[in-house]
């Protein structure tokens, strides 16, 4: 009879180990022998039944001795009950994502793979639910509340941010959490496998909101704020006395514009002070641009999301896409996956308008023109990427 039985490992509700015989009768674990076999006796053992069944099973989970003397009948619909939380438990600890998890879904496949008497989904949703949010660290509200980040979120492509000079930037509003104002991402773009992969993303506090007024309601200042946008594509050797052009026009409406002045002191500072230009410069290799990749990326995070997530659920959500980026990083490199092609038209248009200015210039030197005509045909140049190329694209 021992030979026949139908052995089902599973736990209890406080996590303890529990044996499901024939998928009628539970024993919990009650005593571990020197010899490291196990004995487990009827749950009926300590109520008014005082059950005394028992069996005794090896490391290998195999018989060594059974009392089947119950006084009292099966339960199947316990057992099944008992068995199917314990597969849906099993499923929401393994997962990256625990809040993501379609517990209803699970139940009907398991129901159907076990193939006997099962409870009904709502006999069991209320525990499953406490179950699955237990797992969850709750909400961070303020970011005193954030612990080490470091320890819940690596990025596994770190090395790329040192290996490949390709860095683009983007930040978002869509996906942060509650207690952040942007989320702001960096991608690296691998030139040999034409494919992004994100290196870094931050959660910024704050973001100067009056800054953004003040370019949204004025034209002029609108227009300044997309040229700086799109210096990074003209010659290196003007960008200096562009930006000069830029500030000096803008002190114009100082009296109005007072956050978007403190923000051309931050770029002048940052980019063309401290860091080398040549560094965040495309002119002579405008291989790829930024909005395109990082805001599909952006949306793509968004449709992840029914709402804001918390702190916890976007760190478990980014892991997971992790694991998916690494894989086809790793499947492209060794050959396995072909790369993709490369979608080029874009980049051809902003190649064949600064291709245009690049030859303006040329023939204003060899007429003798002023360098100020030639620092006026580059300013030329940033208004028309960002009328003719940088918004056309938007709306296509």
């Amino acid at each position: 009879m021992e030979g026949n039985l139908k052995i089902d490992i599973n736990e209890t509700n406080r996590g303890k180990e529990q044996i499901i015989i024939d998928r009628k009768f539970k024993y919990n674990f009650s005593k571990l022998k020197k010899d490291n076999t196990k004995i487990y006796r009827c749950t009926e053992y300590k109520t008014l039944n005082k059950c005394k069944s028992f069996i005794i099973l090896n490391d290998n989970k195999e018989v060594l001795n059974y009392d089947s003397s119950h006084n009292h009948p099966g339960n199947e619909i316990n057992a099944s009950k008992s068995l199917i939380k314990h597969k849906i438990k099993d499923e929401i600890k393994k997962s990256l994502i625990p809040s993501d998890i379609k517990s209803k879904r699970i139940f009907d496949k398991i129901s159907q793979e076990i193939g006997y008497i099962c409870p009904e989904y709502k006999t069991i949703k209320s525990q499953i639910t406490r179950y699955k949010n237990k797992q969850l660290f709750p909400n961070a509200k303020t970011f005193d509340e954030v612990p080490n980040v470091s320890e819940y979120y690596k990025t596994i492509r770190a090395k790329l941010f040192m290996e490949n000079k390709h860095i683009f930037a983007d930040g978002t509003f869509l996906i942060a959490p509650t207690n952040s104002y942007q989320v702001f991402i960096t991608r690296t773009y691998v030139t040999e496998l034409n494919c992004f992969y994100t290196t870094s993303i931050l959660l910024m506090t704050k973001k100067n909101k009056l800054c953004y007024k003040e370019v949204k309601d004025h034209n002029i200042l609108n227009t300044y704020y997309k040229a700086i946008s799109n210096l990074c594509f003209i010659n290196i050797e003007y960008i200096p006395d562009i930006f000069n052009k830029i500030k000096n026009t803008c002190m114009r409406y100082k009296s109005t514009c007072s956050q978007f002045l403190n923000f051309l002191d931050y770029f002048e500072k940052t980019f063309l002070n401290i860091y080398n230009i040549k560094y965040w410069n495309y002119y002579n290799n405008i291989d790829h641009i930024t909005n395109n990749a990082s805001e599909s990326y952006n949306s793509y995070l968004k449709n992840l999301f029914v709402k804001k997530p918390s702190f916890y659920k976007l760190i478990y959500t980014i892991q997971f896409e992790e694991s998916k980026s690494y894989y086809d990083y790793h499947m492209r490199i060794k050959g396995i996956w072909r790369k993709k092609s490369r979608i080029s038209e874009r980049v051809d248009d902003i190649n064949i308008l600064v291709e245009y200015y690049k030859n303006i210039e040329a023939e204003l030197k060899n007429i003798g023109c002023s360098k100020n005509d030639i620092i006026e045909n580059w300013f030329n140049c940033l208004i028309r990427l960002n009328n003719e190329i940088i918004n056309f694209n938007k709306t296509k």
